[in-house]
């Protein structure tokens, strides 16, 4: 790319960021609503056994944090050309955001954790665009965030939370990703604690987060049901390799039966949007899997496989 189009897009950039989030938000969700494949597109897709190419469209892995999105990340990168995918987090892309493009194009496929508000939706330039993520159960998240962060000594957190106790760590004002925030990242209302200053009731929110992620996401998946997503993945994408080790495992484990119950209860209570979030996407999940016809037997199937793939990669440790 060109100095005078890095210097373009800089300029941009800085206008970008002076407009309001709420702002940012709805000129994103513009071009979502104008560019995404809508689930009834991955539907029709299912039914023709797709290639995993990115004939007239860009896929977009929508990471939020500690969901299983590091191996996402691995898998989703090996179904595309290496030279067609970027990986980058939001704040390392606004710093060198010429990066995301390549032969002044930009990369095809793209990942990296991200809010609505983050500028990169503006760069599209193919026609469509493929985004998806994947959510957690809350506590579940909440408790392996805190494990990572515990164990994570690169990580800006570190220092505060190594020592912190689980109760103190999810009433703690500086630590990041709580309450909702699942919730807040796919709203746009992560970023500078937007979510304090926003209007909108507790009962409009949800309504709203759950639209987000039925409507402008082209599929999601669930942790707790990670084989069924590749399944459903390589349904619609065309993902021919959904072969798998877990990455990213936190070094640490917290003893789920020895958290009080008092204490899984506050997770509960101040994570309420993510809670009633994830109900939904999981009866909606389970929906759509119906509609393109995955099955119990297939995906007891793919696991036989990955589980045979596993024990191949991991020969040397045996004996």
């Amino acid at each position: 790319m060109n100095l005078n189009k890095q210097y373009t897009l800089k300029n941009k950039l800085n206008s970008w960021y002076k407009l309001s989030i709420a702002e940012r938000n709805e000129l994103n969700n513009k071009v979502i609503d104008e560019k995404m494949l809508k689930w009834r597109r991955m539907v029709r897709r299912a039914t023709k056994k797709p290639l995993p190419g990115l004939a007239g469209f860009h896929v977009v892995f929508f990471h939020i944090p500690k969901t299983g999105g590091t191996t996402l990340d691995y898998i989703t990168a090996k179904n595309y050309r290496i030279d067609y995918v970027y990986q980058v987090n939001g704040p390392a892309f606004d710093r060198h955001v010429a990066g995301m493009f390549k032969d002044g194009k930009m990369f095809r496929t793209i990942m990296g954790h991200y809010e609505l508000n983050d500028y990169y939706h503006q760069l599209f330039d193919r026609k469509f665009a493929a985004q998806f993520t994947m959510l957690r159960e809350p506590v579940s998240r909440v408790i392996s965030y805190y494990d990572y962060l515990r164990s994570s000594e690169n990580h800006p957190k570190y220092p505060l939370a190594k020592d912190m106790s689980l109760e103190d760590f999810i009433e703690h004002p500086q630590i990041d990703e709580m309450p909702n925030a699942q919730t807040h990242r796919i709203m746009g209302l992560l970023k500078r604690n937007e979510w304090k200053k926003d209007k909108r009731s507790s009962a409009q929110l949800l309504e709203d987060v759950k639209h987000q992620l039925e409507h402008r996401f082209s599929l999601f998946g669930l942790t707790e049901m990670y084989d069924e997503f590749l399944v459903m993945a390589q349904r619609t994408l065309g993902w021919r390799d959904i072969f798998y080790r877990r990455m990213n495992a936190s070094k640490v484990k917290s003893d789920k039966t020895k958290i009080a119950a008092s204490t899984i209860s506050r997770i509960k209570e101040i994570n309420a949007i993510d809670m009633e979030l994830y109900a939904f996407a999981k009866e909606l999940f389970v929906k759509r899997m119906g509609e393109i016809g995955i099955t119990d037997e297939m995906v007891s199937q793919y696991r036989a496989s990955n589980k045979a793939y596993t024990e191949l990669l991991n020969w040397h440790t045996k004996g």
